[in-house]
């Protein structure tokens, strides 16, 4: 099952509406996404309605948002956009919005196993690991696979 990877009405309205949609002048291919999983829907809800007010921050088509073998002690919620996982320089995979990411540096000692690339604008909450419960942050990486390339 895949769902849109972008949320943007404004962006939408601009660049899909009227002459720029498939039956007008411009025809666009809709970027879908894999679904979130339960688990990460569950835990998106308590970081983004659950207490502290996660920090919200935006990152430009190409940025990085981690970076392979860094240090890393937050975990990403993303909003809306699309994120690239890469490791040892080769794409892996794509990411679509209800991803949560950035969960193995926190179970697993401290550093970011894979880099994270914006492939469109991206709009990610950022959760601090003491603010996650370990029980719930371990359910999610079991429907994540490990990267490798």
């Amino acid at each position: 099952m895949a769902k849109s990877g972008l949320i943007d009405f404004t962006a939408w309205y601009r660049d899909a509406f009227g002459s720029h949609t498939p039956w007008g002048d411009t025809d666009s291919p809709a970027l879908v996404t894999e679904v979130e999983s339960a688990a990460e829907r569950s835990l998106s809800t308590t970081i983004m309605q659950g207490g502290a007010k996660p920090r919200i921050r935006k990152l430009k088509e190409g940025a990085t948002l981690v970076e392979q073998g860094q240090p890393g002690t937050d975990l990403f919620l993303l909003l809306d956009g699309v994120l690239r996982v890469e490791v040892d320089g080769s794409a892996m995979t794509d990411l679509g919005p209800g991803a949560l990411v950035g969960e193995r540096a926190l179970l697993e000692g401290g550093t970011r196993t894979a880099t994270l690339r914006a492939v469109t604008a991206c709009k990610v909450a950022v959760a601090n690991a003491r603010e996650v419960d370990p029980a719930a942050l371990a359910e999610v990486s079991l429907g994540h696979r490990r990267e490798s390339a």
